[in-house]
């Protein structure tokens, strides 16, 4: 009787713990469920919240473009405007001597004329000759480059050029410790003519002309331009870049010697700095990034 009696406590214990194991499962179902729907739930407002998101981007990116198209039809609006005045000057002065040429009665008067038309003239081909140069940058070649070498190259092509500037004193100091650089060699040699003239005629009375070159943090060469001449005002410095924008006399510039400058350095992997001081002088500053591969040609 005692163990008949055990077992039906047993067995009474055995269904109360699968009572309790079937409203446990059962509690664990709903909830399983519960969390099921709440995923489902929260994975469509994710997904609605996307698509939201992407229709949002969609917009901004077409915003984007059509703002990127204004800005350039607005930039080749100022640059044709830039243009049609740097031709109109001269082509007006040539229109003109002509004229007087052909009511010219002496000789003389006619030769003088002939000069200005000549002069006007070779100011219109620099001009466009500046242009298509801008206009047509070429893809860099990525080759070694002697930093100092390169410099001395381009000194000894510019020697001529310096000639008619008196009293300008030219001198290079170079780091001999300083490793190959990476770039074009025609892009560098190109931006280098371009500042040491403009350096040049910064000074119409002359001063000393010092292109220098060494290291910066170990991850540029650089070749600094420096001078003594006038400097450029505080408003100006954030334009000096910009197509066509030049401090210099009307005739004695296009404005597109900088600009093309920085779009060769740039096209290369550098940078152009620029210091200056009104009235004080100014240095412009060539960063090349090291070469890694092989040996300087």
């Amino acid at each position: 009787m005692e163990d008949s009696e055990q077992l039906r406590r047993r067995i009474r214990e055995l269904e109360i713990e699968l009572e309790d194991a079937k409203n446990l499962s059962g509690a664990r179902e709903r909830l399983l469920v519960a969390n099921i729907q709440e995923l489902n739930e929260s994975y469509n407002a994710l997904r609605n919240k996307v698509r939201e998101i992407r229709d949002r981007d969609k917009r901004i990116h077409d915003i984007t473009d059509m703002l990127t198209r204004a800005n350039r039809l607005s930039a080749l609006g100022e640059l044709a405007a830039s243009i049609a005045h740097e031709i109109k000057n001269p082509l007006i002065a040539i229109q003109g001597f002509a004229r007087r040429i052909a009511h010219a009665r002496q000789y003389e008067k006619a030769e003088v004329h002939a000069k200005f038309i000549e002069s006007e003239a070779e100011r219109l081909s620099t001009v466009l000759t500046k242009l298509l140069d801008f206009s047509r940058v070429s893809e860099p070649k990525r080759e070694r480059l002697d930093v100092n070498r390169l410099v001395e190259d381009t000194a000894l092509f510019l020697e001529h050029h310096l000639t008619r500037f008196k009293k300008v004193d030219f001198r290079i100091e170079k780091d001999e410790t300083l490793a190959a650089a990476c770039g074009d060699r025609v892009h560098v040699q190109q931006s280098l003519v371009n500042l040491v003239m403009n350096a040049a005629q910064a000074m119409p009375e002359g001063g000393p002309l010092l292109v220098t070159t060494g290291r910066r943090d170990d991850v540029y060469a650089f070749i600094a331009v420096a001078d003594k001449g006038t400097g450029i005002r505080k408003e100006d410095m954030a334009k000096i870049f910009e197509s066509f924008f030049t401090t210099k006399r009307e005739g004695e510039g296009t404005g597109l010697g900088l600009s093309l400058v920085k779009r060769l350095v740039e096209a290369n992997g550098g940078k152009v700095e620029v210091e200056s001081r009104f009235g004080e002088g100014s240095t412009f500053t060539l960063l090349l990034p090291f070469d890694q591969t092989g040996s300087a040609d």
